[in-house]
């Protein structure tokens, strides 16, 4: 009864410290408008990712999965890497391609049927005002909701710490064009201030 007890009180400090390790986790700041999430490194349903130590910090509009709604499939995230990640536009591409086709064949509920594979495109930023290094747009099958091919628009920012030896690559998504209000709203969701000290 004892080793019961002691096994039971084991087992509850361990979930209470893991949930506290996980609210802990992130390098995003945003308000209650966003729902968050965050995954550690590496990604079960993206294995070919080549990042082994880290995490994404996700931020989703609330109402990213109403087909109807303006705010369908925007969202941002961020993958915090444990190391300096000098990325090539070939790098972006592959590493989002492999994200998207594993993410969405993981998802995918319908039997015996093949997602379809996702085509992505990113190009250097050439406009230095936008605070956006790449510029770019994802053709992707979406499991989650419509079980059709979309496009998402995406813009990526990567923000270097060298003192720490890590790299913070953020993604802005969203099926709206880029003169839509939600890539302004995107702008309100920052680094925290304190990111190069972690």
């Amino acid at each position: 009864m004892k080793n019961s007890i002691l096994t039971i009180a084991f087992l509850l400090c361990s979930m209470i410290a893991l949930g506290q390790e996980e609210k802990a986790l992130g390098v995003l700041e945003s308000d209650t408008t966003w729902l968050k999430e965050v995954i550690k490194f590496p990604i079960g349903f993206a294995p070919e990712i080549k990042y082994k130590e880290g995490y994404e910090d996700l931020r989703f509009a609330k109402k990213w999965r109403d087909k109807t709604h303006e705010d369908f499939w925007c969202y941002l995230f961020a993958w915090h890497i444990k190391r300096i990640e000098k990325l090539t536009v070939k790098d972006l591409e592959q590493q989002v391609k492999f994200y998207y086709d594993g993410l969405m064949k993981a998802v995918n509920k319908k039997k015996d049927f093949e997602v379809p594979e996702t085509t992505v495109l990113f190009i250097k930023a050439e406009n230095d005002n936008m605070n956006v290094d790449y510029i770019g747009k994802i053709r992707v099958y979406d499991s989650f909701t419509s079980e059709a091919m979309m496009t998402l628009n995406v813009q990526v920012k990567v923000h270097y710490c060298e003192d720490t030896n890590r790299s913070n690559v953020i993604f802005r998504l969203s099926p709206q064009d880029f003169n839509h209000e939600i890539w302004q709203r995107f702008k309100e969701i920052t680094l925290k201030a304190d990111v190069c000290q972690n």
